[in-house]
């Protein structure tokens, strides 16, 4: 097994694709990791990382990576389907694994993937990126303090416009951000889920690329999500709706990613009629307040948290045991566009060693400082 050792930590990393070359442009800029070299079994992605980064070392296969004793974690950024072997031999290997999501294709490898770093005692971390969003922070603070009111329902729409992807359908592609993002507001995790999916290009693959889905979470409170790789304009916007003021989450506005209306309906009761209470709706239309909320590059701090999950031996805040519980969420909604919609119970194996929620935001820290 390896040592974390002093920084800055050597990290390897595999894939050097699209996203690829965002992580590791973002390893390199980090003055806490020193990136051991990249690894792509496509030669042309490999010699487009070199150019784009001059002098990254480049490995010429997956054993090299394995037998690098100098790296002592791997970033993983590869199409879904080979998440669990790498993932898995990285970990046996004696190496900590940065994971993309989803962290697996099924809730079996994903719950194996989480023991056997557990069986290690290696980091795995997986990049549910948004909850590494300072914005995203913003908003579940605003919840708790129940600036909201009472949570009525929330929507959520993530759609583009010809971003196929060969490994995996919309679903799985899309849906992990807004489920991560969901449960971390909420507090909870959904009791069942329903979803519909569409395919209207690709029929060959068979491969979804629209679906509806409905998570249906303790207490009655119900989300909705519009997930699409078929639509004109791209959209990444949350709407939830409260007792007391309703919010949109907007990551795509740069000027307004957060937006307050006080507005809600109120109901007074009027005479009685026949015996039953009569009720009459007023709706209250108040201010829109846009709060000056200034990003902080996600993916900076979700690498900075990493290093720290190691330098520090502290949990990860989307550890694997996080990771099984979206791809639980995502396997029942898998199941459920495969039949046609039909209402499916979420289980969770290795709930006990899940907690209700990640951590707070405060707890999200680069180099020991609350972010």
């Amino acid at each position: 097994m390896s040592e974390s050792g002093p920084l800055p930590l050597s990290v390897a990393q595999v894939g050097a694709g699209y996203w690829g070359l965002n992580t590791l442009r973002t390893l390199m800029m980090n003055p806490r990791v020193r990136v051991a070299g990249v690894f792509d079994a496509d030669v042309e992605a490999r010699e487009r990382a070199r150019a784009r980064h001059g002098g990254v070392r480049l490995y010429t296969s997956w054993q090299e990576v394995l037998d690098d004793r100098a790296a002592s974690a791997v970033l993983i950024a590869t199409p879904a389907d080979l998440h669990y072997r790498l993932a898995s031999e990285a970990l046996l290997s004696g190496k900590h694994v940065l994971v993309e999501k989803p962290m697996t294709l099924s809730l079996s490898d994903a719950e194996r993937l989480a023991s056997l770093a557990d069986r290690t005692n290696l980091k795995l971390m997986v990049g549910h990126l948004f909850l590494y969003n300072n914005v995203v922070h913003d908003v579940k603070a605003r919840i708790d303090r129940g600036e909201l009111g009472t949570l009525h329902y929330v929507t959520s729409r993530r759609l583009n416009l010809g971003q196929f992807r060969r490994d995996s359908d919309v679903l799985w592609t899309l849906a992990p951000h807004d489920v991560s993002i969901l449960n971390y507001w909420i507090g909870a995790r959904p009791e069942r889920v329903s979803a519909r999916g569409l395919v209207c290009v690709r029929r060959h693959a068979r491969a979804a690329e629209v679906a509806f889905a409905q998570l249906d979470y303790p207490g009655g409170l119900s989300a909705h999500l519009h997930l699409s790789w078929l639509d004109p304009q791209k959209r990444r916007e949350m709407i939830v709706v409260g007792s007391q003021k309703m919010l949109v989450y907007d990551d795509l506005a740069s000027d307004r990613h957060i937006q307050i209306f006080d507005k809600r309906v109120e109901l007074s009761l009027s005479s009685p009629t026949d015996g039953l209470a009569d009720f009459q709706s007023r709706i209250r239309a108040g201010d829109v307040i846009i709060p000056n909320v200034q990003l902080k590059e996600p993916l900076a701090v979700e690498i900075d948290h990493f290093v720290d999950s190691i330098a520090l031996d502290h949990r990860p805040l989307t550890d694997g045991w996080h990771g099984v519980e979206i791809v639980a969420i995502l396997e029942a909604m898998a199941l459920s566009m495969e039949e046609e919609g039909r209402v499916v119970s979420v289980s969770y194996p290795g709930a006990e060693a899940m907690p209700i929620h990640p951590k707070t935001p405060k707890d999200v820290q680069i180099a020991g400082r609350p972010h």
